[in-house]
């Protein structure tokens, strides 16, 4: 069984022909690139490798079998719904039958009584199909969803949103680490099916856990829910099929917010139980006289009442129109919060606290929204608004619901959101059950055994030990070209990122401490912003600076400080950077050509330590072995991948 870690190298040009980008946005191409190099060097270095992954079959078998069912399922549920189909029309037929015979027999209770009978079939087998309907859509979300885990943990292919919106150059590590886009720890993570649980969940990774006891809380609510394989996928599949619109949230808030405009009337209060009482009696009056005067003149009033108010009712009703199904959903996963065994988990158990009542609560206002949008039926509109004033006493309802619920409202969805957070975590920790969970402490550093890339597939994979802090703040990484050098950097930010949210991480062990990640590996210029690259460079260190000024604790991770200035201003820059790093409080590892720079480690004994990453040339060709050793670097490599691609 192999623990992962990231290849260092990218060697693809050399080993799988070159690699094409005219398709690839600008934005991407980097990405792209790095994706390339990792499935070339990967194929390589297969034959090099002899692996058995015990923990991808396991997996593999258990998404296989699922698979298999909910494939098995839907055609009986396809059949099923077939057979209710043809009831439904026969039932339709013989009504119609039933009902010329009916009048063909001079009224006779049989032929009536028949066709009730009827009737009620086809009521039934209405209401049942739309309730299997809507079962098949549960099947094939969750058969969708078993088939996308296959192709994770069987082709390291992850189909799921990868938030690519949530890109962001200026995060302190977010596009070095490659945490979000296209082949990103995101899209490997994500398992969020409403649009607020996408979010929280990518907020989740851009500021993560700075407390051990809130990490260790949510390691225990992981690891609960990593062993509840049929409630995990369920909670997604439902959050899936709730549909949830871009600005549906936004509209709920908002109207959840909104003072309240009709519930303190105390006069229209009265009158819409006065007048529907008048107007009701008016009808009796005018069945019994024949006199309609009295019945119009009420249903006038009603009519003005209603016009008064118009614009007030339409404000509410724009915002909660078509919500009907979307607050189902999140009753319905509210519900499943509420119902689920968590004892002994406090983090868990704290959200089933918040989502006692709250799913009972939220269907009365989905059954609420679903009778104002009634309001549009041509029915409802004309005769129950022209006799009960029908929507006014919508209003009242929704407004009573909004003064009961509207400090709840907020904590419900967040509730959500957090699950479904939690969730992704723990479908991550069982796709990889070879991770560990990591220690938390108190002291600062890291120190990990096996250390990998969790976003690099298994058998493209190899590991490394890492070790800093106890006095030591630096480490000065040398190597040759494409050694692997940057991957190592993203593999101990991205486990350390990891851990902070309480996922497990890829290693045999890792203990470390929670604080602020930042890191300078993919520098741009932006025309946009008239920044040259040594200018959006020097604004990346400034702000490393700035944070450290403020006294927070840092662990920075630098790849080839200044690369946009000459070799000899950038050595001498270089140097007095990491000199001023010394000052404050902060870890880093800084990965480099600059083999001049391991000098520093015998003018700061205690706090530089240098390591390497090698390649070797046996009968003409180039070999990695992607390990890390303790000292600087020997081996250059550079002209001779030119020559090996003809370049010179």
């Amino acid at each position: 069984m192999l623990h992962r870690e990231g290849l260092a190298a990218r060697p693809a040009l050399l080993f799988s022909g070159s690699v094409s980008l005219s398709k690839v946005t600008p934005g991407l191409r980097r990405r792209a690139f790095d994706t390339a190099f990792y499935q070339a060097i990967g194929k390589f270095m297969r034959p090099f490798f002899h692996f058995t992954y015990l923990s991808d079959m396991q997996a593999a078998t258990t998404y296989q079998q699922r698979t298999d069912d909910f494939t098995r399922q839907l055609g009986q549920t396809d059949r099923y719904l077939k057979q209710l189909s043809l009831s439904r029309l026969l039932c339709f037929a013989g009504i119609l039958f039933l009902g010329v015979q009916y009048f063909r027999h001079n009224f006779q209770v049989g032929w009536l009584l028949g066709g009730m009978v009827l009737l009620a079939g086809f009521v039934w087998s209405l209401v049942r199909y739309q309730r299997v309907k809507d079962h098949q859509a549960l099947l094939q979300a969750l058969l969708s969803l078993n088939q996308k885990e296959l192709r994770v943990v069987t082709d390291h292919v992850a189909d799921f949103e990868n938030g690519e919106e949530f890109i962001n150059d200026q995060h302190d590590f977010t596009s070095d680490l490659d945490v979000f886009g296209p082949s990103s720890l995101f899209q490997y993570l994500n398992r969020t099916g409403t649009l607020t649980g996408k979010h929280f969940l990518a907020g989740w990774l851009q500021r993560p856990l700075q407390n051990s006891a809130d990490i260790k809380a949510m390691q225990a609510a992981v690891q609960k829910l990593g062993g509840q394989l049929e409630f995990r996928q369920l909670f997604t599949a439902h959050a899936q099929l709730a549909k949830e619109g871009v600005n549906d949230v936004k509209e709920i808030r908002l109207w959840k917010e909104a003072p309240l405009q009709f519930l303190q009337r105390k006069t229209l209060r009265i009158a819409a139980y006065v007048m529907p009482a008048l107007v009701l009696a008016a009808i009796g009056y005018y069945i019994y006289s024949g006199n309609y005067v009295p019945m119009l003149l009420g249903m006038f009033v009603n009519w003005m009442i209603l016009l008064g108010n118009v614009k007030k009712v339409n404000g509410q009703h724009i915002l909660l129109s078509n919500k009907e199904q979307l607050l189902k959903k999140f009753a319905v996963l509210l519900r499943m919060i509420k119902q689920e065994d968590w004892k002994g988990v406090p983090w868990l158990e704290a959200r089933q606290h918040t989502a006692a009542e709250a799913d009972k609560s939220l269907h009365k206002l989905a059954a609420i929204s679903n009778l104002l949008d009634q309001r549009l039926n041509l029915l409802v509109g004309l005769v129950l608004n022209s006799v009960i004033l029908y929507e006014i006493h919508c209003i009242f309802r929704l407004e009573r619901w909004k003064s009961e619920h509207r400090l709840d409202m907020e904590e419900w969805l967040e509730v959500i959101a957090q699950v479904e957070t939690a969730n992704s975590l723990a479908t991550f920790a069982f796709n990889h059950p070879t991770y560990t969970y990591p220690k938390i402490g108190e002291q600062p550093g890291v120190s990990g055994k096996a250390v990998g890339h969790p976003l690099i597939p298994e058998g493209e994979c190899v590991v490394n030990d890492c070790s800093i802090g106890s006095g030591e703040q630096f480490h000065i990484i040398t190597g040759s070209n494409m050694s692997g050098k940057s991957t190592f950097l993203r593999s101990v930010g991205t486990n350390w990122l990891l851990a902070m949210t309480g996922a497990p991480v890829c290693a045999e062990s890792f203990t470390c401490n929670p604080l602020r990640i930042m890191t300078s590996m993919r520098i741009k210029d932006s025309i946009a912003r008239h920044t040259s690259y040594f200018q959006a460079e020097l604004l990346r260190l400034q702000h490393i600076i700035q944070v450290l000024k403020s006294g927070q604790q840092v662990f920075i991770i630098l790849d080839e400080i200044l690369k946009g200035t000459n070799s000899e201003d950038k050595l001498a820059g270089s140097r007095e950077l990491i000199r001023h790093f010394l000052q404050y409080r902060c870890l880093g590892m800084i990965a480099t050509h600059d083999l001049e720079l391991g000098t520093l480690e015998q003018e700061y004994p205690e706090q530089i330590r240098n390591y390497c990453f090698e390649s070797s040339l046996d009968n003409g060709h180039l070999h990695f072995d992607y390990r890390m050793r303790p000292g600087i670097a020997r081996n250059k490599n550079a002209t001779f991948l030119m020559k090996q691609m003809e370049i010179i």
